[in-house]
């Protein structure tokens, strides 16, 4: 049986086939083609079958990966969306919330505008309390006058949010009944079914970002399972999720807000799947693309999830893998500002027109150019077809960098990569330093077309011991697709204090979790034996914000169960913020399940690629000196190799650097491991 995983990011298209009876893997990559999307997927599928002799008929799983639901936001692509709401909260989106994270005292803070306009919003009368008691019974005829506004308005999908509809969903689902009933072909999104949670507006914004993909994604996933079809490829066809698991395509019809980070989180689950297999329990994963760069913290193999993120600033509250992105990818652009300071991105060259040395057209220079004049990408071998770019490169550089800053155009070009390195370092500060860890006592895995080319130097300036390049690094996301399991996520939301709870009904709540977590894994035709369901809780202390997840055994819960609960929420408490409070009293606020069907996985140790590059020698250039270095054949690598620094691993899609004074061995598995000789 044969797996394919398909990431398609804002330069590349990263495909990855796998025998799952073989464990073999094969590896390609194609550019993106961002106005036909579907375009860049079908010929890397094509590519990929062709090279390796595979049918399409033998193809019986596709897992997408995509970065189509943020690019959609981005570029507001879909404004025929309406919100229903309580009377009196038609404004919740306009509101947000009190805080300005980078300044609380910027008064000229910039707020992107609500997704759905004010004329656009409408209310109608009902009224429920935190409790779930009615106080107000829905106005139907309301609801039926507003549809037939929104007909006029041609509106094609409707996001409805009510107050306390987490307590209690009854008026939701009745005008999600009626909108069917009277408007059948509209797309309706309500939050009881996205995000039953308190936080009006937080559920508010996750579930007019639901609504407003609706359509979109619909026409989306209907075009590529037709491309498919055309393609003679008959596979059962999922998407992967933000929670690092995947679902199938009817599900993420329902909720196209799920799969909003899936490319970088595949890497990620990738990254931590390979140092389960060689024993690195502690990991910072460091994905820098064409466009990104995406950074994650993992301890003890465990990733971290946060219900509190954003897409294009606007919040989202589902259970998404803890990461930090920053616009710095091999493709971002590289400019000198009003006052002379060199900056590089977040605008980016992406996969059209591409850097200057692509000859795309492509003007402003970008780090793959600067990689390219320092010499640490081999024109010779890279995949691009780079003849007789480097005048073309090195003018550029010299006109847009080199000339307003009065400087020779190798220090330009070096120049521009400190400086994204610079803003690498801060993302990967973001999520070790910034919340309490040293990165020195981590292992940096670093993947994507770029990751090996930087990798090196920002482990010596963190004082990382370790680097970890696996193979084929640039199609390494769509490893990880094929690697994750089935995922649903369930929540139930009632604030309850210790003297509030008990083990019926904290069991009653679970309980009712567990059968939607099955009923969810059934419908994504997941076996019995091969479902697993996974508790926890959030809780804070009384008057707190945001909350702790604290995990709960999958069993029926005791009084004992409530108390190691509270035990465990001080300990995660204290080790989040450095102190905890055991005094003080405790609030149980969300309850969540989430439901896994695990999946066949590949025997990664033995993948395959047949790729070959003749051995060479050149110069590369580091820290102002130019030195010889020897340009390796990654395929030619056997385990237990020794690299001694400077020197230059190529292979498809990806160059690995190894830097001065830096040494790298080859294990078992391909994996590159440098050391960068610090002792920490």
């Amino acid at each position: 049986m044969f797996r394919i995983g398909i990431d398609t990011g804002g330069t590349n298209t990263d495909v990855v086939l796998t025998n799952v009876e073989t464990g073999k893997i094969y590896y390609t990559k194609t550019p993106s083609t961002p106005k036909e999307l579907l375009k860049g997927i079908n010929t890397g599928i094509n590519k990929i079958i062709d090279e390796y002799g595979v049918k399409p008929q033998e193809i019986e799983e596709l897992i997408y990966g995509t970065t189509i639901v943020v690019n959609m936001i981005a570029q507001k692509l879909n404004e025929a969306t309406a919100l229903i709401t309580t009377r009196g909260f038609r404004d919740v989106l306009e509101i947000g919330r009190a805080y300005r994270s980078e300044n609380i005292y910027d008064i000229n803070m910039d707020k992107p505008e609500p997704l759905i306009k004010r004329n656009l919003r409408f209310e109608v009368s009902e009224r429920i309390n935190f409790l779930g008691q009615e106080l107000e019974p829905l106005n139907e005829n309301e609801v039926i006058e507003i549809i037939s506004k929104l007909k006029e308005k041609k509106i094609r999908a409707v996001a409805v949010c009510l107050m306390h509809s987490y307590a209690n969903p009854a008026h939701e689902i009745k005008i999600k009944e009626i909108i069917n009933r009277e408007w059948p072909e509209a797309y309706v999104s309500i939050s009881a079914d996205i995000n039953p949670q308190f936080r009006e507006y937080e559920r508010t914004s996750t579930t007019v970002i639901n609504a407003f993909m609706m359509p979109s994604m619909a026409s989306h996933l209907v075009d590529f399972k037709n491309q498919m079809d055309n393609s003679q490829i008959d596979a059962k066809y999922y998407m992967m999720q933000g929670n690092a698991g995947i679902m199938t395509f009817d599900t993420a019809l329902t909720k196209p807000v799920s799969v909003s980070d899936s490319g970088p989180i595949a890497g990620i689950i990738a990254a931590n799947y390979i140092s389960k297999l060689i024993n690195e329990k502690n990991i910072i994963t460091f994905d820098m693309g064409g466009t990104s760069t995406d950074v994650a913290l993992i301890q003890d193999n465990v990733m971290k999830f946060t219900t509190d993120s954003h897409i294009e600033g606007y919040p989202i509250s589902i259970p998404t893998v803890d990461l930090n992105f920053i616009g710095a990818g091999g493709g971002s652009i590289a400019w000198v500002d009003g006052g002379g300071a060199l900056k590089v991105g977040p605008l980016s060259a992406g996969a059209e027109p591409g850097p200057v040395c692509y000859g795309k057209g492509g003007e402003k220079p970008t780090v793959t150019d600067a990689n390219l004049v320092t010499g640490r990408i081999r024109p010779e071998i890279f995949e691009e077809n780079l003849d007789n770019a480097m005048e073309k490169t090195e003018n550029a550089i010299s006109r847009y960098i080199a000339a307003p800053l009065g400087i020779d155009t190798i220090k330009a070009a070096e120049g521009i990569i400190d400086v994204v390195n610079s803003n690498m370092i801060r993302a990967i500060k973001f999520v070790s330093v910034q919340k309490g860890y040293d990165p020195r006592e981590f292992t940096l895995v670093a993947f994507g077309g770029a990751g090996g080319l930087h990798a090196g130097k920002l482990a010596e300036e963190l004082e990382i011991p370790k680097v970890i390049v696996p193979y084929s690094p640039g199609t390494f996301s769509a490893v990880g697709l094929v690697l994750s399991d089935i995922k649903c996520d369930y929540v139930h939301s009632k604030l309850m204090t210790k003297e509030q709870i008990s083990p019926e009904i904290l069991n009653d709540i679970y309980i009712e979790l567990d059968k939607q977590g099955n009923d969810g894994l059934e419908k994504q035709n997941v076996s019995e034996e091969n479902k697993l369901l996974i508790r926890t809780c959030d809780m804070r202390y009384f008057g707190q914000a945001f909350e702790i997840s604290v995990p709960l055994p999958p069993k029926a819960l005791t009084e004992k169960d409530i108390d190691d609960m509270i035990e465990n929420f001080h300990n995660l408490h204290e080790h989040a913020y450095g102190h905890c409070m055991k005094e003080d009293p405790i609030e149980f606020v969300n309850y969540r399940v989430s439901a896994i069907g695990t999946i066949v996985k590949p025997d990664i140790k033995k993948s395959s690629q047949v790729n070959k590059i003749e051995k060479r020698l050149g110069t590369a250039i580091f820290d102002g000196k130019e030195h010889n270095v020897p340009i390796i054949n990654r395929d030619s690598l056997s385990a237990g190799e020794t690299i001694e620094g400077p020197a230059i691993v190529a292979e498809m899609g990806a160059t690995v650097v190894i830097y001065p004074n830096h040494t790298a061995t080859v294990d078992d598995m391909k994996n590159i491991i440098m050391h960068t000789n610090i002792n920490v």
